[in-house]
């Protein structure tokens, strides 16, 4: 009996040794594959090359999603649509389309109210060129208020110097005829 415990404990480890040995087999190959698998999945959703990456980005942020949630663009949007779109530009810029190419399309798809951008053209320009105008109109404005203000601190300085010498003048005159009154007073008494 004793033999066959030791003999059962020795399958058994051998058994235990055979099954670690193929599950790290099998762990490692399988991370290889996970591994391989992600790289192939990130370098199509990611290229690694800038004017691609800063194409996309101006794609992103200039065009608003169509999705129906709140008016943002795809960038900030994170609903399903936004990252469909999102695939389909990067999709588009593989296949070598410019930036310009697939906005048009994109807006002529879902109209212009879609462009985040607004374009300096027609009754636009009025929102471009008004806030330098009425910045130029208050600084005109400050400018005509500073220069009245410091024309009358200035000009009620001079009248001020004059009153204090005309004031003087009254008062000595004044202090004259007091002395003189005070003078014919001692002469009465």
């Amino acid at each position: 009996m004793k033999t066959q415990r030791f003999l059962h404990s020795a399958l058994s480890d051998k058994f235990v040794v055979h099954n670690l040995v193929r599950f790290i087999l099998i762990f490692v190959v399988c991370s290889f594959m996970i591994t391989g698998h992600a790289e192939t999945e990130t370098g199509l959703k990611t290229v690694e090359d800038p004017a691609f990456a800063s194409n996309l980005e101006e794609l992103l942020t200039t065009v608003y999603c169509h999705c129906g949630c709140t008016r943002e663009t795809i960038k900030v949007c994170v609903c399903g649509t936004a990252l469909a779109i999102e695939a389909s530009f990067k999709d588009e810029l593989t296949k070598g389309k410019s930036v310009d190419e697939i906005r048009a399309a994109y807006l002529e798809q879902y109209g212009p109210q879609f462009y985040a951008v607004m374009p300096a053209e027609g009754i636009n320009v009025l929102a471009y060129v008004m806030p330098a105008v009425i910045l130029v109109l208050i600084g005109g404005v400050v400018f005509v208020v500073l220069r009245r203000s410091t024309r009358s601190v200035q000009g009620a300085s001079i009248t001020s110097d004059a009153s204090d010498k005309s004031e003087s003048q009254v008062s000595d005159a004044a202090v004259k005829q007091v002395e003189a009154e005070l003078e014919r007073y001692k002469r009465g008494n």
